[in-house]
């Protein structure tokens, strides 16, 4: 199974017809997803799934502070 786009999956979960867990399960980080669950012994569920995309959108945007931090010329 193809995973659907990230900007799809976004607009499903605005419209409500989708939940976190679908979110990630349907999209490309799904197996990281399932092996994040097995590392910290819990079952993916909507609790889970919410913590996982809180917790790798935070990281993503932690690394693009950093990035833009080296890019010191962009004032």
């Amino acid at each position: 199974m193809m995973a659907e786009t990230y900007e799809k999956l976004v607009q499903l979960k605005q419209e409500g017809k989708i939940g976190w867990l679908d979110f990630v399960l349907r999209g490309e980080n799904s197996d990281d997803f399932k092996q994040w669950c097995e590392d910290h012994g819990t079952k993916p569920c909507e609790d889970a799934a919410e913590f996982y995309v809180d917790m790798t959108d935070r990281k993503m945007f932690d690394h693009q502070i950093l990035e833009d931090d080296d890019n010191e010329g962009w004032y």
